[in-house]
């Protein structure tokens, strides 16, 4: 109970200038004292909403959200016409992840007030919370126009033009809000992100690190740097990194993926395994996990086609089970007519394997039989991206774009036929698949396995990579292309064939991932190596620039009995130099149970061999169908022990081995691994048989 003096000092309160004060103190950092004299001013003045407003900020900074709701909903009660007291309640509605009224409430204070930048503010992280990153970016846009000194406006404009893929301009706005306040680090940190998409690495790290430095210890600059880390291939460092974000936050699902991601490329694919189970666990809806999680599950020679085809189907029913049916792609009506209109998704139309080994086909379809259509999620445009564009018929930019909102284009673009180029890998669009977004759904060369998605139609492969009899490990029909699935575009400027002096000495290669290069595959290299005299094996990956890294692999192949004047490890390199490292190669070694893809095509092209174990996936049959399309079907093997024998058996043939570096780019170019008009004839033949067959009335 107050005591009279107390009585006397409240009812003689001047409120506005507590008031002041109240708010001048949680500028300051003081939030004990501003809560302090709001809660004075209530004694005093019960209805006053600005009390209201600064308790409310006090329990957002203190992470109390029930609280700071409450408080910032009893503020707009007392006084709805007042458009601080809107765009307060929608700024403690986004931080609860309650878009959709948070909206409601900025476009209330914007009504109130058309130039309360703080309404646009809150505008724009209403939107970006409903993955509206487009009118978010209109938002954040239209607050720095009115308040070009807005260093919060800034941040938040480069953090979401991050998002929709305008990366450039990310920087120039980060740039933007350190000029106006030096040293924020949440500036750094949108800096050290847009750095990092454009591949600018060791700019993306300095940023992160100038943004800890200014606010030690932030667990998502630290996630971030981790990420960073891990790009540059300094995979040690990086999962150092992730391991401190989950020591402080053990809930953390992104890190624990991303720790998954930096052992899995170390080749620790068993750990990398269960990282991938955690995070699954902790966010069940993260597509990012189950990716990853599926993508190492083919790269393991203990897990069965069988338990690869159900985990596919299980995760894509998790993920998308409960969407329903896009009403312009559910029913499939007989058209007769020609051209199909095809659409095409993928984030990767340029520089990628995929782009490698679609363009030469997308630049030979007959247009009267085929209309392409990409919808491109791709980040960096390059010289592949511009070829793919002027090739299509249309061209749609889904970066920040919604599956629902792509799904509605794809309607509304007519499309008879939707290609998937991605599968489980980064930045899919699985789920505008999932919601049946044209009548008919393919999955073709992005992904070596079944999507597990019942509603992709059909997978594209040839022959060898799903030999007759395996149609039981898809969810989709299996539908096969006679001359191959893909078609190779090499890379212009290539190095040319160099020819290997006279010697006795045979050198292994493999130029593979580590995440391929499991133990059980370097102990089998080094087996071939051991089993054949005076002969050496060359790695390059990316992370064996790690010295840690490299001591593990020089480790598991000494276990085997492997000298280490015997091994080679070399890190990342340009492609140009990646190519031109082909020249000491004499044959190359495919790893297993998960076979090489473009980089065995680039071996026969640079005149290089490759002995590969087909296995029991179709992932693992990927070189297989390679060299059957240049005749060398007795390179591929059906065992382990058959491996190390054909291997040796090849290195001792140096007569042939002199052929094959003589013969083996011919063959690919005149041959149908390198015929994109020859893909684009049997892509489209099936296409247009497969509509006929599954189309109804």
């Amino acid at each position: 109970m107050a005591t009279a003096r107390e009585a006397r000092t409240l009812v003689s309160m001047d409120v506005p200038s507590e008031i002041r004060r109240s708010f001048d103190l949680f500028a300051a950092g003081r939030l004990d004292e501003a809560a302090g004299v709001a809660r004075e001013v209530l004694a005093v003045s019960a209805e006053e909403p600005s009390a209201y407003r600064v308790l409310a900020g006090v329990f957002l900074r203190r992470g109390d959200l029930e609280q700071a709701v409450v408080s910032a909903r009893r503020a707009y009660e007392i006084d709805s016409s007042v458009p601080e007291a809107a765009a307060n309640l929608a700024a403690v509605l986004v931080a609860s992840g309650e878009g959709g009224e948070a909206e409601r409430m900025a476009r209330r204070a914007i009504e109130l007030d058309a130039r309360f930048v703080s309404a646009w503010v809150n505008l724009g992280l209403a939107c970006r919370c409903q993955m509206r990153q487009h009118d978010a970016v209109e938002a954040f846009r239209r607050a720095v126009e009115l308040q070009p000194n807005h260093h919060g406006a800034w941040t938040n404009l480069g953090n979401v033009l991050i998002e929709v893929g305008d990366f450039v301009e990310a920087v120039e706005c980060s740039r933007r809000a350190l000029s106006i306040r030096p040293g924020l680090a949440a500036a750094e940190n949108s800096m050290g992100n847009a750095l990092l998409k454009l591949g600018r690495l060791d700019e993306s790290i300095a940023a992160y690190h100038r943004a800890l430095g200014t606010e030690q210890g932030d667990i998502e600059t630290s996630y971030n740097l981790g990420i960073a880390l891990e790009h540059s291939g300094r995979l040690s460092e990086a999962e150092a990194t992730q391991r401190d974000v989950l020591e402080r936050d053990p809930q953390h699902a992104r890190a624990s993926n991303n720790l998954g991601v930096s052992l899995k490329l170390q080749g620790r694919v068993v750990e990398a395994a269960e990282q991938f189970e955690q995070a699954h666990r902790l966010a069940p809806g993260s597509s990012a996990a189950v990716a990853n999680r599926l993508a190492t599950m083919l790269c393991r020679g203990d897990v069965t086609a069988e338990e690869i085809l159900k985990a596919h189907c299980e995760s894509s029913h998790v993920l998308w089970g409960d969407l329903k049916p896009s009403p312009t792609g559910s029913s499939r009506r007989r058209r007769d007519r020609a051209p199909l209109k095809v659409g095409f998704v993928s984030p990767d139309f340029g520089q990628h394997p995929v782009g490698r080994f679609l363009l030469g086909a997308f630049e030979s379809f007959d247009t009267s039989r085929v209309q392409a259509v990409c919808f491109s999620d791709r980040i960096q445009v390059d010289a592949f991206t511009d070829r793919f564009r002027s090739a299509a018929a249309e061209w749609f930019d889904i970066r920040g774009r919604e599956d629902e909102e792509v799904s509605e284009w794809i309607g509304g673009a007519g499309v008879d036929v939707l290609v998937d180029l991605t599968g489980h890998t980064g930045r899919h669009r699985l789920g505008v698949f999932a919601r049946r977004s044209a009548p008919l759904q393919l999955s073709w060369i992005g992904y070596p396995s079944t999507t597990g998605l019942e509603a992709i139609d059909v997978l594209v492969a040839d022959e060898v990579l799903v030999p007759r009899g395996a149609e039981a490990l898809f969810c989709e029909r299996v539908e096969r292309l006679e001359g191959g699935h893909i078609s190779y575009l090499p890379p212009v400027g290539a190095p040319e064939v160099e020819v290997r002096p006279e010697s006795d000495e045979v050198v292994f290669g493999s130029f593979n991932k580590l995440d391929k290069t499991t133990p059980e595959v370097l102990a089998t290299f080094a087996e071939v190596v051991l089993g054949q005299p005076g002969s050496r094996l060359v790695l390059r990956s990316r992370g064996l620039d790690d010295s840690k890294v490299v001591d593990r692999v020089i480790g598991i192949l000494g276990d085997s009995g492997l000298e280490r004047d015997r091994i080679q490890c070399h890190g990342w390199v340009s492609h140009g130099e990646l190519l031109a490292g082909y020249g000491e190669i004499d044959i190359g070694l495919d790893p297993f149970p998960f076979s090489g893809g473009l980089t065995t095509c680039e071996a026969l092209w640079m005149g290089v061999p490759v002995v590969t174990w087909s296995g029991d996936r179709m992932c693992g049959r990927q070189s297989a169908s390679f060299l059957a399309r240049v005749g060398l079907e007795d390179l591929v093997v059906s065992s382990r022990q058959d491996y190390v024998a054909r291997a040796i058996g090849l290195a001792e043939d140096s007569g042939r081995l002199r052929m094959m570096r003589d013969e083996l780019r011919g063959r690919v170019e005149g041959g149908p691994l390198g015929d994109g008009q020859r893909l684009a004839e049997e892509f489209t033949s099936m296409l247009e048989r497969v509509w006929r067959e599954v189309d109804v009335v």
